[in-house]
């Protein structure tokens, strides 16, 4: 087995780690990825819409359809899960 498959062997298991995302923003508010920009008035990327998903996501998946899951964007589950409010107050309302 070589390294890329045991990385996608890796993102197949993540969710045990990392729980599903469920588009509640908090990451883009806490911080901007690497293909994001910070907007200081609205205190969150400035590609985040009003409702919570990223405005260049297209974009994100193409510039990464080469690389291995695990180290793409999108696809891991939510980064920010622990004591996350807006991720918590979204689920309850579910």
């Amino acid at each position: 087995m070589d390294w890329d498959e045991i990385l996608d062997e890796l993102q197949d298991n993540l969710e045990t780690i990392c729980p599903k995302c469920v588009q509640c923003g908090y990451c883009c508010k806490h911080t901007p990825c690497y293909y994001g920009k910070w907007d200081n008035e609205k205190q969150q990327c400035i590609y985040l819409t009003e409702d919570n998903l990223c405005g260049i996501y297209d974009k994100i998946i193409e510039l990464e359809k080469d690389i291995p899951k695990s180290e793409r964007m999108f696809g891991s589950g939510c980064c920010l899960n622990f004591m996350n409010p807006e991720r918590l107050q979204k689920l309850q309302n579910k």
